[in-house]
């Protein structure tokens, strides 16, 4: 049970209104995160933007995503955080939420390694940073460690206030 009580939708300012309107049932997150009006939906926004407005491909965001899930053990994220067309297995992804990276070579694995360094929050070596380095441009590398810290602060959230994470209903 969350240890808050979620947002009123209809005691929300109408632009928090028409956010919620677009997300998927049950978001309990975004009705946690709307309990701070100033900043919901900016961070709503970023949201979007991560997922379309990006030089970082959609399967290295997922990768860092679920890497960050699995370092908070959000359980949150990892239920919900399923986007339609990612193109990874729920096989790879129920690998990295136990922590398995070994079906996972290239960048791939190079994602995995680096998004789970900076979810630790402790300093990135040289040979973590390296095979990163060598594959993607300044540009995306920055948005990758954006999508973790996005992801990070989304499963303390999940986390802290014990936001139940049931999935998402068709």
């Amino acid at each position: 049970m969350a240890r808050i009580p979620y947002a009123d939708v209809s005691a929300l300012p109408a632009e928090l209104q028409e956010w919620h309107a677009r997300l998927p049932p049950d978001s309990h997150l975004f009705m946690m995160v709307a309990h701070s009006e100033a900043s919901a939906a900016t961070l709503m926004q970023i949201g979007l933007q991560q997922i379309r407005e990006l030089e970082l491909s959609a399967r290295m965001r997922e990768l860092a995503a679920n890497a960050t899930a699995c370092v908070l053990g959000a359980d949150y994220l990892r239920v919900r955080h399923n986007p339609p067309g990612v193109p990874m297995t729920p096989e790879e992804r129920d690998a990295i939420h136990r922590g398995d990276h070994s079906g996972f070579d290239g960048i791939d694995l190079a994602v995995l390694t680096f998004a789970t360094a900076v979810a630790r929050g402790l300093p990135v070596d040289d040979d973590t940073f390296a095979p990163v380095r060598a594959e993607l441009s300044d540009r995306q590398i920055v948005e990758l460690i954006q999508v973790v810290g996005y992801y990070w602060m989304f499963g303390q959230f999940a986390n802290v206030l014990r936001i139940e994470s049931e999935p998402y209903k068709k």
